[in-house]
């Protein structure tokens, strides 16, 4: 018989997380959290995780939030531990993926006398999240009660806003007495519904219809077959343009999927020839800048932003705020709109189909380098695989190609740091269980290495790794190329490559440095087998800056 914790509080904890059906918990060792540790691990009813880095815990749970869609709980001891989650806290706050941080702490008389790993672990995240609430250690009857209450509406708070919430618990020694069953039984909770304000449709109707120049622009998104279809039925119309990205997860050949491709410096007259009348923007972050410059330079008359969660100035044109769930909107929108006549469509296509002749000519004439390795990469995608990418200049690289609609696209895009990418990949492969490719740059991969450091890491988790040899996007973005220091404090060169991490932590690894070999590559690289796989590509005496500058330049 396996033993639970005997304190109450833990296992009002536990069944409260069970009544919510929250049940995939990560742990990372530590003593002040035995008593939780005890309880999740040893009660069959929660899926148990042991990752040891909290800092990587914290990017394994936002994967798995972001795959079930439903909240997963870290779990960590006091002190320094429950801070190295703050990365992720921010990436899920901005990303709206719900992470509960269930933080042991030392007994509140402790806090800033000196005790060891003691700190202020109270309200720690409160500006990354949308509740925070610290538990009682007491337990009485009615201290019991007040936790439980604590606990309820923290709950209902990151379901209902889809964010990150904190519960910091105190814990007095001892912290590893144990009884064989709970003392506590806790019904479902029903989740009451949430309100949204009410929307004159018709008004935002009459606008629409009104309008020869419309843009739909659509940023990071989880994969939705409904949404999808709406937009659809919206796009036909030519005074229409839907304007997507890889992370937008939708695809029609009418999409504008390669913004990047189509928004570049034109004259003044081509410009206002491209520039919507009425800008609806859906979902959040989006990855171009060319875009953002864009649209905050040619303001549209009307801007209007539908999301339940956030409603973002982005564009300094806001006008109208659409605060619901983006298929509920177009449900009752969509059947009312008329299309328009209108060359708003055929000029934005005109664009694209020059600079697609333009964009495949330079892909063919380049040599080796991190673009031609992107164009191999895309288009060997295996089909039904999961993508994430890394940040800075690989997700970059891939808005500028063609992906399967069978390929769904993720990548950290709340804050956009490089930190946590790998980790969020192997928590997206564990939870979805779906084949998991990841494709990051070199940086990116060394700095969040403890993610390989995973005992439930899946053997159908691929890493493609592009190694420049520093972080080439700083040789990119005005500014850093123009001081004396980019290669010693931005680019940070480096001889590293991951054969021996690769090694270290049991991965299949390749290493290839030409098209002919990483053509050849793919086959072996996404075939089943027993173990991970690193698949890396060595594009260090490439030039790669430059190769990138003149792709946008052929495309004038």
């Amino acid at each position: 018989m396996r033993k639970i914790s005997n304190k109450l509080n833990v296992q009002l904890i536990a069944e409260t997380f069970l009544a919510f059906g929250i049940d995939h918990i990560i742990l990372s060792p530590g003593s002040r959290n035995g008593a939780l540790t005890m309880q999740f691990a040893n009660d069959e009813r929660f899926k148990t995780y042991s990752v040891i880095d909290e800092r990587s815990a914290g990017f394994v749970a936002l994967g798995m939030a972001q795959q079930i869609q439903k909240p997963v709980v870290v779990c960590c001891t006091s002190g320094s531990a429950t801070a190295n989650y703050y990365p992720a806290i921010t990436e899920a706050f901005f990303q709206n993926i719900p992470i509960i941080v269930l933080s042991a702490d030392r007994p509140e008389h402790l806090v800033d006398n000196f005790d060891g790993q003691t700190i202020r672990q109270n309200n720690l995240f409160e500006k990354h999240s949308v509740h925070n609430v610290q538990l009682s250690e007491s337990e009485e009857t009615d201290e019991l009660t007040r936790n439980m209450l604590l606990t309820k509406y923290a709950l209902i708070d990151c379901l209902h806003k889809s964010a990150p919430i904190h519960i910091n618990m105190p814990f007095s020694e001892p912290l590893y007495e144990s009884v064989i069953e709970s003392s506590i039984e806790i019904d479902t909770i029903t989740i009451p519904a949430k309100d949204y304000p009410e929307i004159d449709v018709i008004d935002f109707m009459k606008r629409w219809n009104a309008s020869s120049r419309k843009m739909i622009l659509v940023g990071l998104h989880h994969p939705d077959a409904e949404f999808g279809h709406l937009l659809k039925q919206l796009a036909q119309d030519d005074s229409v343009v839907v304007l997507t990205e890889v992370t937008s997860n939708i695809h029609n050949e009418r999409f504008f999927n390669k913004i990047d491709q189509v928004i570049f410096p034109y004259s003044e007259e081509e410009l206002e020839a491209l520039k919507p009348d009425i800008l609806l923007t859906i979902g959040q972050n989006v990855v171009s800048k060319k875009i953002k410059k864009f649209l905050r330079e040619k303001q549209p008359t009307q801007h209007w932003h539908l999301d339940e969660y956030w409603q973002p100035d982005t564009f300094q044109a806001l006008t109208d705020k659409i605060e619901t769930k983006p298929e509920l909107f177009l449900e009752q929108f969509v059947p009312f709109v008329n299309p328009k006549e209108s060359e708003y469509y055929t000029t934005w296509n005109s664009i694209r189909e020059a600079n697609n002749i333009k964009h495949n000519h330079y892909i063919n004439m380049i040599p080796f380098c991190d673009l031609k390795a992107f164009d191999s990469i895309v288009r060997n995608y295996p089909e039904n695989w999961q993508i994430q990418y890394g940040n800075s200049t690989v997700i970059r690289y891939g808005l500028l190609f063609d992906h399967k609609s069978s390929n769904p696209v993720f990548c950290n895009r709340g804050t956009s740091g490089i930190d946590g990418s790998t980790s969020t990949a192997i928590g997206a492969c564990i939870a979805s269980e779906q084949n998991t490719v990841m494709i990051t740059g070199d940086i990116s991969f060394f700095y969040d290495s403890n993610a390989l450091w995973n005992v439930n890491m899946p053997s159908h988790f691929r890493i493609i790794l592009i190694n420049n040899g520093g972080g080439n996007i700083f040789k990119f973005i005005p500014g850093p190329s123009e001081t004396d220091v980019v290669e010693d404090y931005f680019e940070t060169k480096h001889h590293f490559t991951a054969e021996h991490l690769a090694k270290m932590f049991d991965f299949d690894y390749q290493v290839v440095s030409n098209l002919t070999d990483l053509e050849h590559s793919f086959n072996d690289f996404y075939a089943e087998s027993n173990r991970p796989k690193i698949l890396e590509i060595d594009t260090r005496n490439s030039a790669n800056d430059a190769t990138l500058r003149g792709y946008f330049s052929s495309l004038k």
